[in-house]
């Protein structure tokens, strides 16, 4: 381009950048040959001379769990916002590879992280970006113990409310879980146990604990109608979970809620369609994206204050399952 125009990169650099040094004349000049030769600047290297790229690094569990995508949508909505892209990593369901990821994303010079599975084995990670300066934060899942911006729901009382509304008349109850290490699990699965507990039960210890997969879903309830025939309710730990027991319930000729009720949680894009209409609660998926966002873009401006803990509102979903 230099050449086309008879000047040095130098002038080129200026005047596409807007720099002083360069008369109206040459710059209009300079810019018509760029456009004549598809020139597109490029952001990360204009970005890393002013000491700035304007990107953030989400990781995800799980891009085929619905729950994801949709929050990710809300991230990528909120960055847009603010000027920033989004990188996206997908980390596994236990985690296994966030630190390949983590280290992935800081080299390719992301300002900042948002983490929405975070487990107990992650804090080593998390401390060692805070002492490197990377700022982050966490979306859903969050630590005891570690001090860190966080945007959710209050799961505890989420799942205490669901289950109390479908428990009449209701006796052999099961709770379908995810991963005990999760905190949101481990929070769904408590208020759940809470629910029974006020009402003078004790959920059936089968099936307590597992992956957030609709083929753990069928996996447990396979072996719990096994082991004890159909029982009154199942709460589930994710409406994915909740898909595999019904396809269970379906396949043993079992009718959902009249022999067995059904429960998910998270109210997912298909929860309220067509014939399923799945009793849930529902997650601001989309706000909680735009949230941590917010929240991260202030770390990344050089916000030092406490950290920032968002708990969003969230709302029980009564429909045909339950």
């Amino acid at each position: 381009m230099a050449r086309a125009v008879g000047v040095t990169p130098a002038t080129v650099s200026y005047a596409l950048n807007g720099l002083p040094g360069v008369s109206e004349e040459l710059r209009d000049q300079i810019k018509a040959v760029a456009d004549e030769m598809g020139f597109r600047p490029s952001r990360l290297a204009v970005g890393l001379r002013l000491g700035r790229t304007n990107t953030l690094g989400l990781l995800l569990p799980d891009v085929a769990n619905p729950f994801y995508p949709e929050l990710a949508s809300g991230v990528i909505e909120g960055a847009s916002a603010e000027g920033m892209q989004v990188f996206v990593a997908q980390v596994g369901l236990d985690g296994r590879d966030h630190a390949s990821a983590v280290s992935a994303l800081v080299d390719s010079h992301c300002e900042g992280l948002l983490f929405t599975a975070v487990l107990p084995h992650d804090i080593p990670m998390l401390t060692d970006l805070r002492a490197r300066g990377v700022p982050f934060g966490l979306i859903n899942r969050r630590i005891e113990g570690l001090d860190a911006d966080w945007v959710g729901i209050d799961d505890f009382a989420a799942a205490r409310e669901l289950t109390s509304l479908v428990l009449e008349g209701r006796q052999s109850v099961a709770v379908f879980g995810g991963p005990e290490r999760s905190s949101v699990s481990a929070g769904r699965a408590a208020g759940a146990r809470a629910a029974l507990a006020a009402a003078g039960r004790t959920p059936l210890p089968d099936g307590m604990v597992g992956d957030l997969t609709r083929e753990s879903g069928v996996e447990r309830a396979r072996a719990l109608f096994d082991a004890r025939g159909p029982v009154d309710l199942v709460v589930c730990g994710n409406d994915v979970i909740a898909l595999g027991v019904m396809d269970v319930c379906h396949e043993r000729g079992l009718a959902v809620p009249d022999d067995v009720a059904v429960t998910g949680f998270d109210d997912m894009s298909f929860a309220s369609a067509g014939p399923l209409r799945l009793t849930t609660v529902e997650v601001p998926r989309h706000e909680m994206g735009r949230q941590a966002v917010a929240g991260l873009r202030r770390r990344m401006l050089g916000f030092t204050g406490e950290p920032q803990v968002v708990e969003l509102p969230y709302t029980v979903r009564r429909r045909n399952t339950a």
